[in-house]
């Protein structure tokens, strides 16, 4: 098994909007919110991966979850870009959804990514292994790739 983190160019405040207004989220979110159900966790990756573009993607192996989230996102990524928008990619709470489980969907606005992308210049660490470089090579293209075409981006890691 697999695991795919996909970047997809879009509004967020439009992809917002229409998960605030999916009846199935909408009870969810009056409930009180929180860790999705499955229902709700796929009305909002189904979501997510109907609009917009998809503009780039990685993944890791089941067993790479741990060296995917901790060392390139927590790690590498979040020196480069920042700890809250390497965060952001991977999940963000949205109308009270707080993502604990795969599918996992987060947004990072086209403010703060082109901000971050300032912060992480053109080059990336010099002293990766050739699948961390992969990794991020991806991750910054698609991101560069969303900032040039003006938009947000938002994520479906699943």
């Amino acid at each position: 098994m697999s695991y795919a983190l996909v970047f997809r160019a879009m509004s967020a405040d439009e992809f917002r909007a229409r998960v605030a207004a999916d009846p199935v989220v909408a009870a969810f979110r009056d409930a009180g919110g929180g860790e999705p159900t499955p229902e709700v966790a796929d009305a909002v990756a189904r979501t997510a991966l109907a609009m917009g573009e998809e503009v780039g993607r990685t993944g890791h192996s089941s067993s790479g979850g741990d060296w995917f989230r901790e060392e390139l996102f927590d790690g590498v990524l979040a020196g480069l870009l920042g700890a809250d928008v390497a965060d952001h990619l991977l999940a963000r709470t949205l109308e009270g959804i707080v993502w604990n489980d795969y599918p996992m969907v987060g947004f990072v606005l086209a403010g703060e990514l082109a901000e971050a992308l300032a912060k992480a210049g053109d080059d990336r660490p010099g002293d990766l292994d050739e699948d961390d470089a992969e990794v991020i090579d991806d991750v910054l293209a698609a991101l560069r790739k969303v900032a040039e075409s003006g938009q947000d981006v938002v994520t479906v890691y699943s």
